[in-house]
């Protein structure tokens, strides 16, 4: 495998990688994207698993516009100090807040938080294939005004950099400075881009992780099977496309258009192979649940789902359509790669044999 330790790409192409730590948590992280592409640049954030948790959106929205995203252990532990289970825990739930935040794999590399590890945590990494990104470190931790953090990291804009900034509450005067910088960047015939990208210059490849939960297809309680239909016919598609239109799925388009491409999209799967089941759930003359699943060898594959009540007891519908759809057709498992931590949850309370698993490649 590559070396683990990565703190900087190759000194004979011209570009660099602005790199940021944490995510606020109390202010936007919108002065720090605002200060890169106002220049056309694009950063890459190290990001803890609580911020995915709490920002989901703004998460898709960032790579929505090109930034690069990945993780930062899940509570910012020192990763030094904590044990091997500790460790493997912190990356774990990183991995699974950034995989249900943007519907993506996770980036095989990450940073530690306060950039302290020891030999022994390198070693543990690599039983999961992933390297560590350090750098040039401008000590915006510290909080410095933006003209002394701007003369400070200028001699460090050279071929291959990769720059260690923050963005969090006391790196407050770094979108100002970035914005300068990057401007120094070009002037210097320098390329602002993500690690990633750094990295395949070198010859590179990063690697990904995806988790599933997968359970047992269990019959349990009462199950109406009569609110549960195929959705067929284009009256039906249209009422189903504005409905979950309004129920803020992540899945859907926004702004301008919406309707007509979230209606497109619902139109594709139900002209798609008999392998594909899409299904809604109706009553009161409304709609409040779909699902869209297909069966993969032994399991029945949730590809998609919404519902139209937040709440977590909506999913328990959910998954007794699951379970009944699964028995019927001989699935020994359902697997889902969305909302993972609440499906095992409610599985665990519903007494369902269900697991947290990596998904085979």
């Amino acid at each position: 495998m590559t070396n683990s330790v990565i703190t900087r790409g190759n000194s004979a192409v011209s570009h660099c990688a602005f790199t940021f730590d944490d995510g606020p948590m109390r202010i936007p992280v919108d002065a720090w994207l605002d200060a890169l592409e106002q220049g056309g640049a694009c950063g890459t954030f190290f990001l803890t698993g609580e911020w995915f948790d709490r920002y989901p959106a703004k998460a898709r929205e960032m790579l929505a516009r090109g930034h690069e995203l990945t993780t930062h252990t899940y509570h910012h532990r020192n990763m030094a100090h904590v044990t091997k289970s500790v460790f493997f825990e912190e990356l774990k739930l990183a991995e699974l807040a950034y995989q249900e935040a943007t519907g993506r794999p996770v980036p095989a590399f990450m940073r530690f938080p306060y950039a302290s590890y020891r030999e022994e945590n390198l070693e543990w990494l690599r039983e999961w294939n992933y390297m560590v990104i350090e750098g040039e470190d401008t000590v915006d931790w510290s909080g410095p005004p933006s003209a002394q953090l701007v003369e400070r990291v200028i001699p460090k804009l050279v071929n291959g950099a990769i720059l260690m900034f923050h963005a969090n509450e006391i790196a407050k005067e770094t979108p100002q400075a970035v914005k300068s910088l990057v401007h120094h960047t070009y002037t210097k015939g320098l390329a602002v881009v993500p690690v990633s990208q750094l990295l395949h210059a070198d010859g590179i490849r990063t690697g990904e992780r995806s988790w599933q939960v997968r359970f047992k297809p269990t019959l349990q309680g009462s199950f109406h099977s009569e609110q549960w239909k195929r959705v067929t016919g284009e009256d039906e598609l249209r009422k189903l496309a504005a409905d979950s239109l309004e129920w803020g799925n992540p899945n859907a388009p926004t702004g301008t258009g919406a309707y007509s491409k979230w209606l497109q999209e619902l139109s594709m799967l139900i002209q798609s192979d008999g392998e594909t089941r899409f299904v809604a759930r109706s009553f009161a003359e409304q709609h409040w649940a779909y699902v869209r699943a297909s069966v993969r060898g032994d399991a029945l594959v949730l590809e998609d789902f919404a519902t139209k009540e937040a709440h977590t007891d909506a999913l328990v519908y959910i998954l007794q359509w699951a379970a009944h759809e699964a028995l019927a057709l001989g699935c020994e498992w359902i697997t889902s790669t969305q909302d993972m931590r609440r499906i095992h949850k409610l599985c665990e309370q519903l007494g369902f044999e269900a697991e947290i698993v990596l998904q085979e490649e």
